[in-house]
């Protein structure tokens, strides 16, 4: 291919992978850069791993092309390793095949070349390339070197949001596309089967369905996207435009330069199988969701009532597959609105919850590609082994440790009561901060094990780790840095996504799919934790308060009831810098290490209620409700695992329950108010407040159980002779009656008040009349007729 100058790029990754090529494997990057998008290939390249240097003359007579090369590294074993370079996926999966047969070790076999190019070079999102232009086309580029670089300042990215509307049998009906490109100027677009109709000029008019699939790969190709949004864009709308475009033999040639959508598993539409070379595609369900947002409910008309305040614009959502039909055939108008209203609504959650951002700050952490949600492993290998390698090791084949042995976090047994005055006291990131200050460390814990006593410190089963050669407590130590620095600069995505990956390593120990995974690197966190927990508790008490509670790591401290504290906010903050103190001392005397514990003040509850375990006396764990006074003055009710934060109970009970702690903290009756609830419930004055709503998680036909909502969509998908009502997702709305559960759609019989009383009013409010030294039966049952 003709050459132009020897040159460098500078840009952003924005998708990558490895093609077969007839020099080896070509690893392909697709940047934006600062004059627009870019295709860097890098050819050339294998598929590499390591194997024992024993090993490679076995090796090497079976598979006389393989490469390889002697290193400087070893195992975990101290064995010398080699480096095996093969120059095809068939050619690496027949190695790992045989490898396993003969029984030789290959170790990190599950890096990717594209991913090890990048990682090796510590390059996580932002990359400077040397090579040069190909003459014959000017967006792509040829290197032969990449380092990382810090870009001067921020790639600006089009970013469009894509939802599909179509037939209940999957017909499309219309593309709606709505962003801003670079500039910010806006885009509306949507792409409607049907004959041209005045009124807006954003919707563009095509003939047929096929006509439809045309007009979308030419958009692409003429508008260039960088970033796709979407609701289930994975799973339903890229998975049905494939399927259609299948259907009609056009080539779906929607990514950079015509290049196609497909997926590397046949008819497995997830994100992990996507491949869209130059788009990165963001779900707003899957990015909620790492960034630990929480709704009852994931749907996108729930999420944007609960973030926007606003909803579809359909008359009817539950419905609303028959309602688009209807609205293609009678308002195409109307249904064009709606399609690009939905679109509009992603965008406008992905604004509200700053999810972009939050995905880009994770990738450059993490190196993890841009767009790829969980792979918590992953990120671990991709921070951990360019240092294993420069330190002189290679990761394990295989985990030591087959399952999570370590116990979990420290839970405390409580001790029920009504209480005033609770301060929570938190330690900041407790494991990370573990990690860091008794330098737990997968190599240091090899190397620790071989040096004196004196020169390590010790964990637990076992356990000893290196004072001088480490890794992760730098890293961790890194990463606490930038996250400091993110909450000075207000930077909350940056901060958050600093936090989850901080917080994840130690789940990545503790986990089977993780090679690193020993069950004395993943106790020497969480029994140093029960430790720290316990130990504190012991010196807040010797201080003359009370705790009540401990759950991993909050401390639930009351200050008593004749306390003499003025502010107790103010005590709270000095408490805990107190503890703090005093662990810096004890660790620096006892260990000779610097600690990175810190206690913080997180909340002061002016009422608190620790509940008992139901029939028993032993306080609960892991629930409880308290109250705070917010900034307006009033009392703010919080609820930590009770029925008012789960979603399986029917709202009566939630709503019940939030009066019933309410009253008991304002000191109002509580006997009087169950009566009276008791009996509208009887006369049926309170029916649309007992209906349960609840999501099938797998098809109807997959579940063992005879759970209530199972039963209903068992019902409706039988009544209306319509397999839809029993798929994954579909959401069934019922109600207990004297002749069972029974789809509202579809009620003959009574309900059953009894049930109700028994199964919802009573469970919620027993914790409170427990506190009062009364029974449920004796203020509400006596007072009830049968039913």
């Amino acid at each position: 291919m003709p050459a132009s100058a020897f040159t460098t790029v500078k840009g952003r990754i924005l998708t990558r992978q490895t093609l077969a090529a007839a020099d080896g494997m070509c690893l392909r990057y697709c940047l934006k850069t600062e004059s627009g998008p870019l295709t860097v290939d890098v050819p050339g390249e294998s598929q590499v791993a390591f194997i024992p240097q024993l090993a490679v003359a076995a090796v090497v007579r079976r598979f006389p092309a393989v490469g390889y090369r002697y290193l400087p590294l070893q195992d975990f074993q101290q064995q010398p390793m080699a480096a095996i370079y093969c120059h095809s996926r068939k050619q690496f999966r027949e190695l790992q095949r045989w490898n396993r047969e003969h029984h030789i070790a290959l170790h990190e076999a599950e890096i990717r070349p594209h991913q090890r190019y990048l990682i090796e070079r510590f390059i996580a999102l932002d990359a400077e390339f040397q090579g040069y232009f190909a003459t014959d086309k000017p967006t792509h580029f040829i290197a032969s070197k990449a380092r990382a670089v810090m870009l001067n300042k921020d790639v600006a990215l089009r970013v469009v949001s894509l939802d599909v509307e179509c037939s209940l049998s999957g017909e499309l009906y219309s593309v709606g596309l709505y962003g801003e490109d670079e500039q910010g100027l806006p885009l509306r677009k949507v792409i409607m089967v049907g004959p041209e109709l005045e009124g807006e000029d954003w919707i563009d008019w095509v003939a047929d369905e096929k006509q439809l699939l045309v007009s979308l790969v030419a958009w692409f190709a003429a508008w260039q996207p960088d970033i796709m949004l979407g609701w289930s864009v994975v799973t339903f709308d890229l998975a049905l435009l494939w399927k259609r475009f299948a259907l009609y033999q056009i080539p779906a040639a929607l990514g950079r330069n015509g290049a196609l959508l497909e997926w590397l598993v046949a008819d497995k539409f997830r994100p992990e199988t996507l491949q869209l070379p130059g788009i990165v595609v963001l779900d707003g369900i899957d990015w909620l969701k790492a960034a630990f947002y929480k709704f009852d409910r994931y749907s996108l008309e729930h999420v944007s009532q609960q973030l926007l305040g606003e909803g579809k614009e359909i008359h009817d959502v539950n419905n609303r597959g028959e309602e688009i039909t209807r609205l293609f055939q009678q308002d195409k108008l109307a249904l064009a609105r709606y399609n690009l209203s939905d679109c509009r609504l992603v965008w406008q959650i992905f604004a509200k919850t700053h999810l972009l951002p939050f995905a880009i700050a994770r990738a450059q952490l993490t190196g993890l590609e841009l767009g790829r949600v969980g792979a918590s492993v992953a990120a671990f290998n991709n921070l951990y082994l360019p240092h294993l390698h420069r330190a002189g090791y290679v990761a394990p084949a295989n985990p030591v440790s087959d399952g999570l042995e370590s116990p979990g976090g420290y839970v405390m047994d409580s001790i029920p009561g009504l209480y005033r005055d609770i301060l929570v006291l938190d330690f900041k990131s407790l494991y990370p901060s573990i990690i860091r200050t008794f330098l737990i460390d997968p190599l240091g814990m090899i190397l620790g094990l071989q040096q004196e006593l004196n020169e390590t410190v010790d964990g637990y089963r076992g356990a000893r780790f290196s004072r001088t050669n480490h890794i992760l407590p730098q890293l961790v130590a890194k990463l606490a840095q930038a996250r400091e620095q993110a909450k000075k600069q207000q930077d909350a995505p940056l901060s958050q996504a600093i936090k989850i990956i901080m917080n994840s390593l130690y789940g990545v120990l503790g986990s089977r799919g993780c090679v690193f995974h020993d069950a004395r690197l993943a106790s020497s966190i969480t029994m140093r934790g029960h430790w720290i927990m316990q130990t504190t508790k012991a010196w807040i008490e010797e201080q003359g308060y009370k705790v009540i509670y401990g759950d991993t790591d909050s401390t639930f401290v009351w200050l008593g009831d004749h306390h003499g504290i003025d502010d107790p906010v103010a005590f709270g903050h000095q408490l805990a810098a107190d503890i703090s103190d005093q662990w810096r001392d004890y660790i620096k005397q006892t260990f000779a290490l610097e600690s990175a514990l810190e206690l913080e003040f997180d909340s002061h509850y002016q009422h608190f209620l620790m509940p008992t375990l139901r029939g028993s006396t032993e306080g609960s764990k892991k629930r409880y409700v308290g109250a705070v006074r917010g900034e307006d003055g009033k009392l703010a009710m919080i609820f930590k695992g009770m029925e008012q934060v789960r979603s399986d109970w029917s709202p009566i009970a939630k709503r019940i329950q939030y009066e019933l702690y309410q009253r008991l903290f304002n000191d109002l009756d509580v006997a009087e108010y169950l009566a009276e609830q008791a009996e509208l419930l009887q006369q049926g004055k309170l029916d649309d407040e007992l209906v349960f709503t609840k999501q099938l998680r797998r098809a109807v036909n997959d579940y063992q159980s005879n759970a209530p909502h199972v039963k209903v969509a068992q019902l409706l998908v039988s009544a209306f002779n319509d397999a839809s009502y029993g798929k994954r997702g579909q959401r069934v709305e019922y109600v207990i009656t004297v002749n069972g559960p029974e789809p509202i759609e579809l009620r003959r019989s009574a309900i059953d008040y009894r049930y109700y009383l028994d199964k919802q009013i009573k469970p919620i409010a027993e914790p409170v009349l427990s506190i009062l030294q009364t029974s449920f039966e004796s203020l509400v049952l006596k007072q009830m007729t049968l039913i």
